[in-house]
């Protein structure tokens, strides 16, 4: 089994890392935060070729770099395995959130192509993942929240 990834909105930073703490890391989705359980979809790679071909522009790794929020000092522990939880730019949060209904189709077929997905590429499925990424994001614009992605092995 590989990484496991859930992308959740909160209020802050402070919030999710105390969340964390006093549930032993433990995903926040849906028990604290409102999320999604995708499992599969990571945020620099992936979710960073949804928001270039969202916004026409080559994948590059800025475009949803993510920064690792909790625990505190585990990008400098070789040996820990998780879990972890990042926070993406509030500039991907509103490509996500901007993305009109009409484009999800065409952009969950073009996403199905990314090399990473595999063989395991399914563009109805991506339809349907990007309709709950544009919804989390605008929840989160709306209520001034980030986009955080909890990660574990």
């Amino acid at each position: 089994m590989g990484v496991l990834y859930d992308y959740f909105r909160a209020p802050g930073p402070a919030e999710v890392r105390e969340h964390l703490d006093e549930n032993d890391g433990e995903s926040p989705v849906p028990s604290a935060f409102d999320g999604i359980e995708l499992k599969s979809i990571d945020p620099t790679v992936l979710l960073g070729r949804l928001v270039g071909l969202a916004t026409d522009r080559e994948w590059s790794p800025d475009l949803a770099h993510d920064q690792l929020i909790w625990p505190a000092g585990a990008e400098q522990d070789m040996a820990y395995e998780g879990p972890w939880v990042t926070v993406l730019p509030d500039s991907a949060r509103d490509v996500l959130a901007g993305i009109p209904a009409d484009r999800i189709p065409g952009l969950a077929d073009s996403w199905a192509t990314a090399e990473e997905f595999g063989p395991f590429s399914d563009p109805e499925f991506l339809r349907e993942v990007i309709a709950e990424f544009t919804t989390l994001a605008a929840q989160a614009r709306t209520h001034g929240e980030s986009l955080y992605c909890w990660m574990s092995l």
